[in-house]
């Protein structure tokens, strides 16, 4: 039997198979390779004079949304009094949590699951000695079990859930989901 066909239509047809195949493995690969990959960033300050300190830690994602959901709540907690320190997970991203008063983790969803970096980034940071974490979860419509894989890394390795925020992109939230994030920044209390 010949792999290689001899009438020219089906060896057009095999070729535009072959093409297409090689097109979407390749676009899987880049994807995983995004979602999973480390984005170093500076770390940016926000109300250098305020009373309390936050650390937000997040994965960009494939959209903006992500970004957007992250600085509306930092923003939020300026609003507030607060001083948040914002950069995305990586091997940059500050471990040492003793200065800070919470910390905020924000992850998209893949596949009903929180961003890899994340996960890791809590592992670096190892024992959170009881620090209050707020999850920040965004998704097209459905968390899918996200947020309970992201809380039980926290609460192994120390930290305590003190608020999780979940807002999608393609259904509807409960208002508009940037302002419902900075809502949530504005409201948050740590004693």
């Amino acid at each position: 039997m010949k792999f290689w066909p001899q009438k020219k239509w089906k060896q057009i047809l095999l070729i535009a198979v072959l093409t297409f195949v090689i097109v979407v493995a390749s676009l899987l690969v880049f994807v995983m390779a995004t979602i999973n990959s480390d984005h170093i960033s500076e770390l940016e300050i926000l109300n250098e004079s305020g009373t309390k300190k936050a650390l937000v830690i997040y994965h960009p994602g494939l959209s903006s949304f992500m970004k957007d959901t992250t600085y509306a709540f930092a923003e939020g907690l300026v609003e507030n009094g607060w001083r948040a320190e914002i950069t995305t997970a990586s091997s940059e991203a500050p471990t040492d949590l003793s200065e800070y008063s919470v910390l905020v983790l924000g992850s998209p969803v893949y596949a009903d699951n929180p961003s890899e970096t994340i996960q890791r980034h809590v592992e670096r940071i190892g024992d959170m000695n009881g620090m209050d974490t707020v999850l920040l979860v965004t998704s097209a419509g459905s968390e899918g079990g996200a947020e309970a894989s992201m809380q039980r890394t926290v609460e192994v390795h120390g930290g305590n859930i003190v608020e999780i925020v979940s807002l999608y992109t393609s259904i509807p939230n409960d208002g508009d989901p940037l302002e419902l994030a900075k809502e949530s920044g504005r409201e948050l209390v740590i004693e």
